[in-house]
């Protein structure tokens, strides 16, 4: 009887583990996404860049522009890429990882960006930001399935005063020894 009871137990125990735990692949893998859209925004490559991102991936851009769907991100990425955004670049500086589930996980990213252009064709000074990713494993592949991506206000409003970010932006609070660029 006792048996039967440490076997059920165990059953039970076992039955509470989660299934596929995130491996070091996994991890891995996820976290080369900010690096993979930083080296297709290089490439200025739309269609690379959409590679990332899920067929049905939601983005919201810095604009606030809401795209749905694969497709459209890779239409205004390509018209992004090779017009105003020619001969920029984008760096990441620091990621963070957070896995929700096994196969399910959010990327936090700051960034700089140089050599863009406004809508009118002026210069951009460079100018610092924050993308969030939720990415999910798709049949052994990680993808995008939702992002946002903010541009950095410099300084801080004073709503901010005694709380300290995860993942301090350069122009908001200076260089900081774990976000050197």
């Amino acid at each position: 009887m006792r048996n039967l009871v440490f076997a059920l137990l165990a059953s039970f125990m076992a039955a509470m583990l989660p299934i596929g735990a995130q491996t070091k692949l996994d991890e891995n893998a996820v976290h080369k996404l900010p690096q993979a859209f930083s080296d297709a925004w290089a490439r200025h490559d739309g269609h690379e860049l959409a590679n990332i991102m899920a067929d049905d991936v939601d983005f919201v851009t810095v604009g606030a522009t809401w795209i749905h769907g694969r497709p459209d991100f890779e239409k205004y990425h390509t018209r992004l890429l090779s017009g105003r955004f020619s001969g920029s670049t984008i760096t990441p500086l620091q990621i963070a990882v957070r896995f929700l589930h096994p196969d399910v996980a959010v990327v936090h990213w700051s960034w700089k960006i140089e050599g863009d252009r406004n809508p009118d064709g002026t210069a951009r000074r460079p100018r610092y930001g924050m993308m969030t990713m939720v990415a999910e494993k798709r049949k052994g592949t990680w993808l995008v399935v939702v992002s946002q991506n903010d541009n950095s206000f410099p300084g801080l409003p004073p709503e901010f005063e005694g709380i300290k970010s995860p993942m301090p932006i350069p122009d908001q609070v200076g260089m900081q020894p774990s976000n050197p660029r």
